[in-house]
């Protein structure tokens, strides 16, 4: 698991595809704070054609957001600006 300040947060609908980027705060909390470090930012990715991602993101959605919401493409859109944490199976790998 890895606990994220979330920065930004999208949804493509012809991919099927949702991302969650944010600050890794294990690594600020984690760090020797003698030492001058710089932010990791970590990008999660969904791709919500599967059913397990998408449960698992609207799990996620349903215990951070408090809004009111009508979608969970509604409820990601609200998540900048939250701390959570989210499993590493979802952190995408560079292209």
């Amino acid at each position: 698991m890895a606990y994220v300040d979330v920065k930004a947060a999208s949804y493509n609908a012809e991919k099927q595809i949702a991302e969650i980027q944010g600050i890794d705060l294990d690594n600020v909390l984690l760090n020797d704070w003698n030492q001058e470090f710089t932010e990791k930012v970590i990008t999660f990715r969904f791709d919500l054609a599967g059913k397990g991602p998408r449960i698992y993101l609207y799990k996620i959605l349903r215990t951070v957001v408090k809004d009111e919401c009508h979608s969970v493409e509604e409820m990601l859109l609200k998540l900048p600006g939250k701390i959570t944490n989210i499993s590493s199976n979802f952190i995408a790998k560079a292209e």
